[in-house]
């Protein structure tokens, strides 16, 4: 078989990875950490308390890493540029100490903290229920944007908090059923920076969106919105109510 020769010195290929490495990312580990411990003014929970709040579908005898440390991993992970459950397995796997200490993650006998196994991760990520899991998040998220209870002035009218619902699919993602997934989703309202999606629920391709908005602000107990203002292809019906 002949040799193609091809024109000018042979110049070799740059290894490429779409992963970030733990200890290469432009991630304050310790700031991260701060983030995901420390309490803020009007969320009487920090994350991690959060997170640790998510039933853990792994059976009780031989667990070694507690859900709330994986979780808060795979958080870090996606904050430094993660998407994959690989990529986040393995930055997860990788973790620093400091991170891993103000997680609370289990030691070994000579006192250094231990990262779970990226194999590990990855079968927690998948075992996870992920309604759980954005009910939980959707919760912690609604009381850190200081949405509360309805109320209702003696003396006249006042302004409720407001919610825009919305379904969008998942680009890139396949279900097990091979389809798209598409998502409803509750934000409040405000400027791009400040919007803050607080419930979201998995809905068919062919559903109609509206039948589902209840089921979906559901997951608000003990908070309201004086209007669900839906995609403009929808019509909503506003209500001041919270949602049973």
């Amino acid at each position: 078989m002949s040799k193609i020769a091809f024109p000018g010195p042979e110049v070799p290929l740059p290894v490429q990875s779409a992963m970030p490495a733990a200890g290469d990312v432009a991630l304050d580990a310790g700031a991260a950490a701060a983030a995901l411990l420390a309490p803020l003014p009007a969320v009487r929970e920090t994350l991690r308390e959060m997170l640790a709040a998510v039933p853990d579908p792994r059976d009780r005898r031989g667990i070694r890493h507690q859900l709330a440390v994986i979780l808060g991993l795979a958080q870090a992970a996606a904050a430094a540029g993660c998407v994959s459950v690989t990529e986040i397995a393995a930055w997860a796997g990788a973790a620093p100490q400091d991170l891993l200490a103000r997680l609370d993650a289990r030691q070994d006998p000579s006192g250094r903290r231990v990262a779970p196994h990226p194999d590990t991760v990855e079968r927690v990520l998948e075992a996870l229920d992920p309604q759980a899991l954005a009910d939980a998040a959707g919760g912690y998220l609604a009381a850190r944007a200081g949405l509360g209870p309805a109320v209702f002035s003696a003396a006249g009218p006042v302004l409720q908090p407001a919610l825009a619902v919305d379904g969008k699919a998942l680009r890139g993602a396949i279900g097990a059923d091979g389809l798209i997934p598409y998502l409803l989703a509750a934000a409040t309202h405000g400027a791009i920076t400040e919007t803050v999606v607080v419930a979201e629920r998995l809905i068919g391709p062919k559903t109609n969106e509206v039948p589902e908005v209840p089921a979906l602000l559901r997951g608000l107990a003990g908070y309201a919105a004086s209007r669900a203002a839906c995609s403009p292809w929808t019509r909503c019906t506003p209500s001041a109510r919270t949602p049973r």
